[in-house]
């Protein structure tokens, strides 16, 4: 069997909570009816293709939210 990584584990690589994670992959990655309410179980591969995701898109909000504070400060200014 292939090895897995749990929510838990996978949150706490993130820094986000085990729920907030469940939440992202429900959202991107939904789960067959059969699965449903079961424990969740990762691949490590699709784990390590969550994580670069993740880190992605956190990168690219905080480069938006760092334009939004240069330019409210530029505004401020005139």
């Amino acid at each position: 069997m292939a090895e897995v990584v749990t929510p838990k584990q996978l949150a706490n690589r993130l820094g986000i909570s085990p729920k907030r994670l469940r939440a992202l992959l429900r959202a991107d990655r939904p789960r067959v009816a059969d699965l449903k309410g079961k424990k969740w179980e990762i691949p490590v591969k699709e784990a390590k293709e969550i994580e670069t995701a993740y880190k992605a898109k956190k990168a690219e909000a905080e480069k938006v939210k760092q334009a939004e504070i240069k330019q409210e400060l530029e505004e401020g200014e005139e």
